[in-house]
């Protein structure tokens, strides 16, 4: 494959066991630099193993980040931008697509691409959702995601359940997003998909497998390329172990935005 040629194909990363903040997030550069240097689109569903705050790449951690309700979660910096996260009862996706893919071209499409399709299979599991439709901005933007709001959200009777964002690197992008399906006791304010539809007894990981399944499928079909499950490269897994260590898990990255 030449660095022109576009992908003929999406490979799949399910991570069977929930993970650290920190790994998470080096996993992810890790797949936006095989986009990078490779070509490669990746589709990866993970969860995490504690609730956790991930911080928009180009957001302070400021004191607001640090009231007592959060004092002791761990936290992490996203490449992607926007407002912070706090990951607990939730799947999380990423997509990397290569600088020749053609969703890369136009960025806001990509959203589209992959929210429209979550859409639909919310709805063949009785789960309905739509699109937000309109976006509201604030003088001062609330510091996690969840308040904010764009026109691109999904959203059960106005209430936001899943948002993304993106991080461009030499022509490839990720794409990170969040499903809010159960509320957090660390974020009571932002009600799970699940809680709203009072179907709380859903959240199993038999539920949780057969939705990540059904989303892959759906977004393959969507981007217009098989999915081919794989696992994790040698140079991949490498990658990431040398990012967790010296940029992810460390406060320098995490306190304050530096360049990637």
């Amino acid at each position: 494959m030449t660095a022109s040629s576009p992908p003929d194909h999406c490979r799949l990363l399910i991570e069977s066991a929930p993970q650290t903040g920190s790994w998470n997030m080096a996993v992810d550069e890790s797949l936006l630099e095989s986009a990078v240097a490779d070509q490669v689109c990746s589709l990866r569903w993970y969860r995490w193993d504690q609730a956790t705050i991930s911080l928009g790449y180009f957001q302070k951690n400021d004191s607001e980040a640090q009231q007592s309700l959060w004092e002791d979660l761990p936290r992490v910096r996203r490449l992607s931008g926007g407002g912070a996260i706090l990951h607990h009862h939730e799947l999380t996706y990423s997509f990397t697509v290569p600088a020749s893919h053609p969703l890369a071209k136009s960025p806001p499409d990509l959203y589209v691409a992959i929210h429209q399709p979550l859409i639909d299979i919310l709805a063949a599991h009785d789960l309905p959702v739509t699109f937000r439709g309109v976006s509201f901005r604030a003088d001062s933007e609330p510091f996690l995601c969840f308040g904010r709001g764009d026109e691109r959200d999904l959203v059960y009777q106005g209430k936001k359940i899943l948002g993304s964002a993106q991080r461009r690197r030499r022509g490839a992008i990720v794409q990170h997003g969040s499903l809010l399906l159960l509320t957090s006791e660390y974020a009571p304010e932002f009600p799970g998909l699940l809680n709203q539809l009072a179907q709380t007894s859903r959240y199993t990981d038999d539920f949780l497998n057969t939705l990540t399944a059904d989303f892959a499928n759906a977004i393959a079909e969507a981007v217009q390329l098989p999915l081919k499950s794989r696992n994790l490269t040698d140079e991949e897994t490498r990658r990431a172990k040398v990012l967790e260590k010296e940029k992810y898990s460390q406060d320098a990255w995490t306190s304050r935005k530096k360049q990637a």
